[in-house]
């Protein structure tokens, strides 16, 4: 690289060093980095992804800063404009998501401003690097902070006026969207905010979260910023306000300086306070010494930059964090390449400085000549730049300028013309954005200790290893072995252990499978026979791990069978692990959704009115219509589709069933989500053809196969079944007191899915059918649930799980019948209750009018009491109300030797803390607690009650 200049006003002295320097980190399990005290509280970055222009991963970006050079060019993006006038950094697959994986329908996905599906693909693979399980992040009530450009893809979406005034149309391209769909899909219930102050967007999003970590909203906090052009718009209006480089190119600090180049990038990082993050052993990439804001206030111009306020800020920030400035070995400039605004810059950072009056030496840096300017995206940019640095151990050379800008007085800092080793004694790199409406940030990276261990590196060697693949698909199965063995190519063969180690810690989707190997060589040989495999079309399948060591054997069998708590148990930290050693985060199967690209219109569905159809008909327009309206492919949709996996909502759902909801029809949009399949879907509504009359009143779910009682004992109170689905475990679901098997509405579907067979008891009494008061007594009803597992089922054990009255009887079954029980649920259930139970339960309506909103969804609009109703009249509640007073199982519960999953709502008003904290007595039980609910929790917190129900039962099965 030439250097045209060596001092320029006795100031800047560019430096030259030999470029073939040894600039590699130690591998040494030692502290590296700045002595600086380590602080519990600081937030530090655990996880980071970003892709922009030229740049697919951080392994390009790492690569792209070393090497200087601009990837500023053309685009073809706006064939009708001439290209030559749009120079920037274009990010190549733009228009590209996995609408899939996000459970996104093609038509929605079109809807949606390419801002909102970039940065969703880049927060997963800031996750991805995390190493950090959903479920740990949604324990930290994860917070998300995002920010934007102004989307501009709704420009696109007026030619489309059906498409524009669509809702997925006003929500995909509605700003708040972009931190509320990321929550939404990841459930994350901490904080949840879209920022916008222009180009210092994403450090002040840093400093909201790292605001709300400290004042425990949040004990982890996603970061995103995205920037993407829909259109020549933003171009449009720089070139004509004379803002942009007319050039097409960033000079930041040169003489040369003419303006701004626009660039495209989207970034994403994962924080936490560093005891957090210590103590689960995590990769920490650096802290954040210091961070702040302000705003310039009233200056020259809205849109004038002031170095005075830069520089109280920088002042501020450093005198509140004590902040050494000889410690600061380098300064990420926002350096946007203005022949103004760079003076601007430079004038508040020595003037920040000069206060101190310290001595310092400090490098200087910029991203915006390789890149372009990311405009919101640009402090993370910076950001990111700067712990690649960090885990490197290099400072990045300063691109290449001809002459420095004369106007420039640039103090003590310098610039470097070649890479540089990281000089030990100086810990800090401060970043700067400033935003064109006068809102200022700056923050302080501090370089933290590497704990890595050399002897991992060692650990297997020569002997076989599991090497763990996954993916929601064939094709992206296919795209993360690529990048595996992109990988491969690049690392010491020592480190396959830790390899292997990193990819244990990646989730496992619907396809997986386990290679083994010894070295890198053989590994390398069965990634490409799997990869020709998948292109051939044949079946994925792991190779035996009984050949591997004990560990690696454990480690791969849980792996598979999903057992992660005690994976994860067994798993070598993170830290410890060799953080040059990085893997890409997962190969989405990225599809093509842009307006521009109409699809062939479809015959419209032509309806009759009131005739009974066939299955098959009412099949294919069921299907014809989801294609219409979503986009999906025909030929994709089966009738075995699973109806919660293609992207329907209410809205969706008032369009396809309104050919079937005339003449005496009372079919409502609601009711589509109570079937599993298009297949029941279609059965129902040749009935309710038939009748007249929805069905979601009698059968709210799938329609459930009733079971002869013949074979039950005639002395025992004779309840009623019915069965759902066909799988091979068994799942009995008991449900409250005076409640239908509505209740567990939520429950089946997933049960199902997960490969179970389900029954639900109907308690006597109960939806008209016969009470035997002579027969009625807590022995009699355990005792007729043993006879029914036994004679009916003939399935050894099953998995029994009871909610509040069904806890009861649960309980008491596995007490009493052991060997026929293979594990226990218990939820909003105590082993005794005070003789005021019937009144504390008036209180549950409370509780489902407070849930409205939420059980409209799965109900519909009627009455939610009515709904969840049993219809058991109050002369037979009596009798139940009675038995629950005289329940008492306090001395029992060291009997109940099954595994045991307890739940409970905190605003439970039935059930107190005390007496269901008397439950953990049970020997091999754990428990679950939710915050923010009650009784209702299979219903109100379906979702994640669900994940927690399937990972128990598939944890107790795989150790039967």
């Amino acid at each position: 690289m030439e250097t045209k200049y060596q001092q320029i006003n006795n100031n800047v002295e560019v430096l030259d060093e030999n470029p073939n320097q040894d600039i590699a980190t130690d591998a040494i399990l030692t502290e590296q980095g700045g002595s600086e005290e380590l602080n519990d509280n600081d937030v530090v970055i655990v996880g980071m992804a970003g892709k922009f222009a030229g740049c697919d991963n951080l392994d390009d970006f790492w690569q792209t800063i070393m090497q200087g050079k601009s990837v500023l060019r053309t685009t073809k993006r706006w064939p009708e404009r001439s290209e030559e006038n749009w120079i920037g950094g274009f990010i190549e697959d733009y228009a590209n998501f996995d609408a899939n994986f996000f459970k996104i329908s093609p038509y929605e996905a079109r809807c949606m401003d390419p801002q909102q599906r970039l940065l969703l693909h880049t927060v997963q693979h800031a996750i991805d690097d995390s190493y950090l399980a959903l479920e740990d992040l949604r324990q930290l009530k994860c917070g998300v902070f995002t920010t934007s450009l102004p989307g501009d893809y709704k420009f696109l979406l007026t030619g489309n006026p059906e498409m524009a005034f669509s809702p997925h149309s006003f929500l995909g391209n509605a700003s708040s969207t972009l931190s509320g769909r990321i929550s939404y899909f990841y459930d994350f219930k901490g904080p949840s905010l879209t920022l916008d102050t222009a180009c210092s967007s994403s450090l002040i999003a840093i400093n909201e979260a790292c605001l709300n970590i400290q004042a425990g909203n949040c004990n982890a906090a996603i970061v995103g910023a995205v920037a993407v052009f829909s259109t020549p718009e933003l171009f449009q209006f720089a070139q004509r306000a004379n803002m942009s480089s007319r050039q097409g190119k960033c000079a930041a600090f040169g003489e040369e300086a003419d303006g701004f180049t626009p660039g495209e990038g989207s970034a994403s990082l994962v924080l936490m306070r560093y005891a957090e993050a210590k103590s689960r052993g995590l990769r920490i990439y650096g802290g954040i010494a210091a961070i702040g804001i302000n705003h310039d206030g009233k200056s020259n111009g809205l849109m004038a930059p002031n170095a005075t306020s830069q520089a109280m800020l920088i002042r501020n920030i450093y005198q509140r964090s004590a902040i050494n400035i000889e410690k600061i070995a380098c300064v990420e400039t926002h350096g946007t390449g203005t022949h103004l605004g760079d003076p601007i810059e430079m004038r508040g950072l020595t003037q920040a400085f000069k206060e101190f009056k310290q001595d310092y030496d400090c490098f200087l840096g910029a991203i915006k000549p390789v890149i372009g300017h990311t405009l919101v995206c640009s402090g993370l940019a910076g950001i990111i730049k700067v712990l690649l640095s960090f885990l490197h151990e290099t400072i990045a050379p300063f691109p290449a300028i001809s002459e420095p800008n004369r106007m420039i007085d640039f103090g003590k800092f310098r610039m470097n013309a070649q890479p540089l080793p990281w000089p030990a004694e100086k810990p800090y790199y401060a970043v700067s954005a400033f935003g064109f409406t006068g809102a200022n940030g700056h923050v302080v990276l501090k370089k933290y200790p590497s704990y890595h261990c050399t002897d991992l590196q060692h650990q297997h060697s020569d002997k076989e290893m599991a090497f763990c693949l996954s993916a929601q698909n064939t094709n992206s199965l296919s795209v993360n072995i690529q990048q595996l063995m992109h990988t491969l190519e690049s690392i010491a063969p020592d480190e396959l252990y830790s390899l292997s180690q990193l990819l244990l810690r990646r989730p496992r989707y619907d396809i997986h499978c386990v290679v083994t190997a010894e070295n890198k060589t053989v590994l390398m040989e069965k990634l490409n026979e799997l990869t020709i495999k998948i292109n051939d079309g044949k079946e994925i399948s792991s190779q035996q791990t009984t050949t591997l060591s004990e560990e690696m054997h454990m480690l791969a069998s849980l792996w598979l069978t999903g057992d992660i708590a005690n994976l994860n148990s067994m798993l070598k930290p993170v830290g410890l692990i060799n953080p040059a050693l990085h893997l890409t985060g997962y190969g989405f199967d990225g599809l093509r959704y842009w307006l521009e690209e109409t699809l062939d219109p479809t015959e419209k569905l032509r309806q009759k009115n009131d005739s009974v159809k066939s299955k098959d008909l009412i099949l294919a327009q069921l299907k014809q219509s989801i294609s219409n309206l979503l986009e999906f492919p025909i030929d994709s949709i089966k009738g075995e589709s699973l109806i919660e996996n293609l992207g329907l909502d209410s809205l969706s759902a008032l369009t396809i069933l309104a050919p079937y909801q005339k003449g005496k029809s009372t079919i409502k949009a609601h009711d589509l989500f109570s079937y599993y399949t298009l297949n029941e879907l279609a059965e129902a509504l040749i009935d309710i053809h038939a009748s007249g009359t929805s069905s979601s009143s009698s059968s709210p779910l799938i329609a459930p196969s009733p079971i002869s009682q013949s074979s039950v004992g005639s002395n025992l109170p004779s309840l009623k079944w019915l069965s759902y689905g066909h799988g091979r475990q068994t799942v009995i679901l008991a449900p409250p007191l005076n409640t239908s098997m509505e209740a567990w509405t939520q429950q089946i579907p997933a049960l199902i899915k997960s490969g179970r067979r389900v029954f639900v008891p109907q308690y006597p009494g109960h939806r008209n059918s016969p009470f035997l008061e002579e027969k009625f007594s807590w022995e009699n009803l355990a005792g007729e649930i043993a006879e029914f597992i036994r004679s009916e089922l003939q399935s050894g054990s099953v998995d029994l799980v009871g909610w509040s009255f069904g806890g009861c009887i649960s309980s008491l079954v596995s007490i009493r019948y052991p060997e026929l029980i293979r594990s226990l649920v218990l939820i909003s259930m105590a082993p005794s209750f005070c003789e005021n139970v019937f009144g504390n339960t008036i209180g549950l309506h409370d509780e489902l009018r407070d849930k409205q909103d939420i059980l409209e969804v799965i109900f519909g609009s009627d009455n939610i009491i009515n709904s969840l109703s049993a219809d058991a009249p109050m002369n037979i509640l009596r009798h139940y109300y009675e038995a629950l007073t005289s329940f008492n199982i306090e001395d029992d519960l060291k009997n109940i030797t099954t595994q045991t999953l307890l739940v409970r709502g905190k605003n439970d008003c039935v059930v107190d803390d005390a007496s269901f904290t008397r439950l953990t007595k049970i020997p091999h039980s754990k428990s679950i607690y939710y915050e923010e609910h009650g009784h209702y929790i299979p219903l109100t917190a379906s979702r994640s009650f669900n994940e927690k129900l399937i990972e128990f039962l598939d944890s107790v099965q795989n150790h039967v």
